[in-house]
């Protein structure tokens, strides 16, 4: 777990699906039924191996590693409709979400996606979490997503604060490298014991934060 002793981070940037939303089950009904309705059958232990990819960038690997021919911009377009439809199924990652609460208000903070704003955004207020965030940052506003790291340099642009001084929480082998890519010290909340490390951390930080 990240301490900053002699001052409090920048800001902290949280992924979204995974890593404050658990959305796994909903994401994967919307995507495998995208792929049906064009015959294609995706495995989830596929998929899982590859949640934090950017939607039309898991379609395009989906296609070359089955060796499918598939509309992509149909598979993209029917995946989220699909998810926004099933908004309301949405659960917050209990601990994650507690941290974001506590924080609130009291530094800056951000959701940086590879999701498109029209599912974030409704996911976000269906758990409640939406209004505690400066922003989100989301797929369509940086040339590449994750994992490069244009998303977490644009927030933290954005948000007025050095890369190097922002914590980014991720649940994805993707998402850790954008981030680190950006220079930002990341923090795994699939790491085990995180629950522990989370209280350990909002005492350090209520120290930096006087």
């Amino acid at each position: 777990m990240p301490r900053f002793q002699d001052r409090r981070p920048d800001a902290i940037l949280f992924d979204c699906d995974g890593t404050l939303l658990l959305t796994s089950d909903l994401h994967f009904s919307a995507i495998s039924q995208a792929a049906g309705r064009q015959g294609a059958v995706m495995p989830k232990d596929w998929y899982l191996g590859l949640t934090g990819l950017e939607r039309r960038s898991l379609f395009a690997r989906f296609a070359a590693d089955f060796g499918l021919a598939l509309d992509v911009e149909a598979l993209v377009a029917d995946s989220i409709a699909l998810t926004v439809a099933g908004a309301a199924s949405a659960r917050e990652n209990p601990d994650v979400a507690a941290l974001a609460r506590q924080l609130a208000g009291r530094m800056p903070m951000a959701v940086v996606t590879n999701s498109e704003a029209r599912v974030a955004r409704p996911l976000l207020a269906a758990t409640g979490l939406l209004p505690l965030f400066d922003m989100v940052i989301t797929a369509e506003d940086a040339p590449l997503p994750k994992p490069a790291p244009d998303l977490y340099l644009l927030a933290a642009q954005r948000l007025g604060a050095d890369p190097a001084q922002c914590l980014v929480l991720e649940d994805s082998d993707q998402g850790l490298t954008a981030g680190q890519r950006a220079g930002a010290t990341c923090l795994d909340v699939r790491t085990p014991g995180w629950e522990t490390a989370a209280h350990e951390f909002l005492g350090s930080l209520a120290k930096a934060l006087g």
